[in-house]
C-alpha cells in the first residue's frame, strides 16, 4: 500500500516532535494551521476566536504530544484538540451572553453604550466583587448551580449563598447604574 509522500513526513515529524524536535513541531505548526484555523472558523464563525482556539491547541499538543502512541493519529487527534476548545469557547461565549442578559435585567432599562461596552462595564463589575460574591454569581448566573448545588460544595449554609448572591446583585445594580460602588463593598 502506497502512502500520501505528505502523511508520511506528518508521522515523521510527530515521531521526531514527540522525542523533543522544536523545529519538527515548528513545521507540524506551520503545515496544519491553516487547515485547523478553517475548521475552527467554521465551528466559530469568528477569525479571531478561531485564533485563539488553535493557538491553545497547539499549545495543548506540545504538552500532550508525547502521550500520543500513533503518529498517523495525529490528524484526527489535533482536530479532536481543536474541536473541543471551540466547544468550550462557544460555552463561555453562552455564559458570558447569558450572564450579561440577567445583569441587564438587574440594571433596567438599556443604557446608550454599545454592547462591547456593556460587556466590559459587565466583566468589570463582576471582577471588582468580593471573591466570595464573585464565586456564587460566577456559578450561579454562569454555570447554572442552585443556591443548594453552590452550598453543597463549597460546606456553607444555604442562607449564605443567598446572601452573598443578593449582595452581589445589590453591589452589580449600583455599580452598572452608576451609583458610588466602593461604598457598596
Amino acid at each position: 500500500m502506497r502512502r500520501d509522500p505528505g502523511t508520511v513526513l506528518d508521522e515523521w515529524l510527530v515521531a521526531s516532535a514527540k522525542t523533543g524536535g522544536e523545529v519538527a513541531f515548528g513545521q507540524l505548526v506551520g503545515r496544519w494551521t491553516p487547515r485547523l484555523l478553517r475548521h475552527a472558523s467554521r465551528l466559530l464563525g469568528d477569525i479571531d476566536q478561531a485564533q485563539d482556539v488553535v493557538q491553545d491547541a497547539w499549545v495543548g499538543a506540545a504538552r500532550g504530544l508525547r502521550r500520543l502512541e500513533d503518529p498517523a493519529r495525529f490528524p484526527a487527534w489535533m482536530f479532536a484538540l481543536v474541536s473541543r476548545r471551540c466547544t468550550d469557547r462557544v460555552r463561555r461565549n453562552v455564559r458570558d451572553r447569558r450572564l450579561a442578559a440577567q445583569v441587564a435585567d438587574l440594571r433596567g432599562p438599556p443604557a446608550e453604550a454599545d454592547g462591547a461596552d456593556q460587556r466590559l462595564d459587565l466583566r468589570h463589575a463582576i471582577a471588582e466583587l468580593p471573591v466570595e460574591q464573585r464565586l456564587v454569581v460566577s456559578l450561579h448566573y454562569g454555570e447554572g448551580f442552585g443556591i443548594d448545588e453552590i452550598a453543597a460544595a463549597h460546606g456553607l449554609p444555604s442562607g449564605t449563598v443567598k446572601s452573598r448572591l443578593f449582595a452581589a446583585r445589590q453591589t452589580l445594580k449600583a455599580y452598572l447604574q452608576g451609583d458610588d460602588h466602593d461604598d457598596h463593598r
